[in-house]
């Protein structure tokens, strides 16, 4: 079971969920696709600012 995979950007992390889903058949790919938390948090404030401009 593959619990967590972390690489070095949000590029490589969809690549590594693109592999895993084709290598590991019980991956559930898009589906286990988790965003650093920060990162959607940055996507939201940008998402309110961009209201207001």
């Amino acid at each position: 079971q593959i619990l967590s995979v972390t690489c070095d950007n949000a590029l490589n992390n969809n690549v590594m969920v693109d592999e895993l889903e084709q290598l590991v058949p019980e991956f559930a790919g898009e589906a286990s696709h988790t965003w650093c938390f920060l990162h959607t948090v940055n996507l939201v404030a940008k998402s309110l600012i961009w209201e207001f401009d």
